[in-house]
């Protein structure tokens, strides 16, 4: 039961994500296709993905998830990758990234070392249950 609660967790959390990331671009700095305001679109997707990422990751730890797992790795490599490829091609580059930025990368970086560490830990764990 855990494992499907964590899958549901992490395919909303994916679905936010990919809703936020596609209306940033159909945007680009301006209002995109949702109507709401880029600190809107922010705190209610972005805000709300990191936390379903980590509920998935709690709920769903020591169990079998292949689904959540991945998109833990996945999550997490997008949200970091697409907010750090946003800002080295905005005004100034990556020498001027702001700390709230900066956290969001290191955040969704730390999702996507958590799946690793979750796909590490599985493949162990079922290691020693063979021998």
């Amino acid at each position: 039961m855990k494992s499907k609660i964590s899958d549901i967790l992490a395919i909303v959390a994916m679905a936010l994500l990919v809703t936020y990331i596609a209306d940033a671009a159909v945007g680009q700095g301006k209002a995109g296709f949702l109507p709401m305001s880029a600190e809107q679109r922010g705190m209610i997707f972005g805000m709300t993905s990191i936390v379903l990422f980590f509920a998935s990751f709690g709920t769903g730890f020591g169990q079998m998830s292949k689904l959540a797992t991945f998109l833990l790795i996945a999550g997490g490599a997008l949200m970091g990758t697409s907010v750090l490829g946003a800002t080295a091609m905005g005004h100034g580059g990556l020498a001027h990234i702001s700390a709230s930025f900066a956290g969001i990368i290191v955040i969704g970086y730390v999702i996507m070392g958590l799946g690793i560490f979750k796909l590490i830990y599985k493949n162990r764990t079922a290691q020693k249950n063979i021998h």
